[in-house]
């Protein structure tokens, strides 16, 4: 596929919708500068993204530049369609530096009230080790007794939705820029186009009081896997679930163990593992604390990895959670240093909310630092929002070393 048909067709959208007339200009712009006293070169990051969109009656085509210290790191365009029941969504995505075409998607829908008929298309561009490839996902879904059950089922046809990713090599690892994830893949599979697997989805709400999800996967050669997932719901009459996930494929099976404590003023999760010798269940462990507490506008968060061996935590763009770290790695998770075993976080909303200011404070503690209570790095911010339109904040960061980070961003909506 050539990059500059792409393009093309972009623009005469643009303009044909132009024509039959316009709901005007919609976007954002962001910029972060991250600044280091310690360092020589005392500019430690920049990141930034534009986007600029168009509103027509029933089209929004859409442009996001993101840009780094190295420059135009990625280049996308999104169009969107809604017309009734029919609904269509689109990316592209381009690699500025070499102009080169990485990427599309495509995704439309049929809503025919209980039942949603789906196509999902994708394809890649050609690399220096492979070839464009493409494919195809039909879908069909279904919810019934006003989402009591539900249901759906996926053929795959040279691509699947486990998702695709594309990293960028830069200078500045540490940024949410640097990776771009879509939900098809059209890389399960080589051309040319044939069965390439199946997957049934199904979840019910029993009784108001348990929850089950069963995901059955086929590849092209048969049974692939069957995963359930149980949760009870306010067990004993008390805010308390607990969930339990079997995973069975043709050679192994596998339990995950998982209690949770809701209350009314805040969360307390506890994350576990069933410890197994053969089929014997031997012991449960515990490898993760997490409670969240909010009153009168602040949020007083505390995530605590009880085992930094084999776990880490994520950041809060990666569900501000204790994982495994070969998980976080695969998935492309950004995470804390391995060696931070806990993490308080203290939010606070200064009225009046949306147009005021808002306080932030993040405390890492570390099992290599020896100080008082393993003091690692504190970080402290504060932003100011201008209406819904502009913000701007400032955050600094302290740790073992001193005063290592100073970051200034502001964000313009309209």
């Amino acid at each position: 596929m050539n990059a500059r048909y792409l393009v093309f067709g972009i623009i005469v959208l643009w303009f044909a919708g132009a024509a039959f007339g316009s709901d005007g200009f919609t976007g954002s712009w962001e910029a972060e500068i991250g600044i280091s006293p310690q360092q020589s070169d005392p500019f430690h990051s920049f990141q930034s993204t534009l986007d600029v969109g168009l509103s027509l009656s029933f089209v929004t085509i859409s442009s996001v530049s993101d840009f780094l210290f190295d420059g135009w790191l990625w280049q996308g365009f999104n169009l969107e369609a809604d017309l009734s029941i029919v609904h269509f969504d689109g990316q592209i995505l381009f690699e500025p530096q070499a102009g080169t075409f990485l990427y599309s998607q495509g995704h439309l829908s049929l809503d025919l009230g209980m039942i949603t008929l789906g196509l999902y298309g994708a394809a890649t561009g050609p690399t220096q080790t492979d070839s464009a490839n493409y494919g195809w996902v039909f879908s069909i879904a279904g919810d019934i007794l006003s989402g009591m059950v539900s249901f759906e089922s996926n053929t795959f046809i040279g691509a699947d939705l486990s998702g695709i990713t594309f990293h960028a090599v830069t200078t500045q690892p540490d940024s949410t820029l640097i990776s771009k994830t879509f939900e098809t893949d059209p890389t399960v599979d080589l051309p040319p186009l044939s069965f390439s697997g199946q997957e049934f989805k199904f979840h019910a709400l029993a009784f108001g009081c348990a929850e089950v999800d069963s995901i059955t996967t086929f590849s092209k050669t048969g049974f692939e896997s069957q995963e359930i997932e149980l949760t009870f719901l306010n067990m004993f009459g008390l805010p308390f679930n607990m969930t339990l996930d079997f995973i069975y494929t043709l050679q192994t099976k596998s339990y995950v163990f998982t209690p949770s404590l809701e209350t009314e003023f805040g969360c307390l999760s506890v994350y576990t593992n069933l410890l197994r010798t053969g089929n014997t269940i031997t012991g449960v462990e515990i490898y993760g604390i997490a409670f969240r507490f909010t009153i009168a506008g602040a949020t007083l968060t505390s995530i605590s990895n009880l085992n930094t061996t084999e776990y880490v935590i994520t950041t809060p763009d990666f569900g501000f959670l204790v994982e495994p770290v070969a998980t976080a790695i695969a998935e492309g998770h950004l995470y804390y240093p391995q060696d931070y075993w806990e993490v308080v976080s203290l939010d606070v909303d200064i009225p009046p909310y949306g147009c005021g200011f808002s306080f932030s404070v993040d405390t890492f503690f570390s099992t290599s630092t020896g100080l008082l209570f393993d003091w690692a790095q504190s970080t402290m911010g504060v932003t100011l929002a201008l209406g819904t339109s502009v913000s701007a904040s400032s955050t600094i960061t302290v740790d073992t070393t001193g005063f290592t980070e100073w970051t200034l961003s502001v964000r313009v909506s309209w």
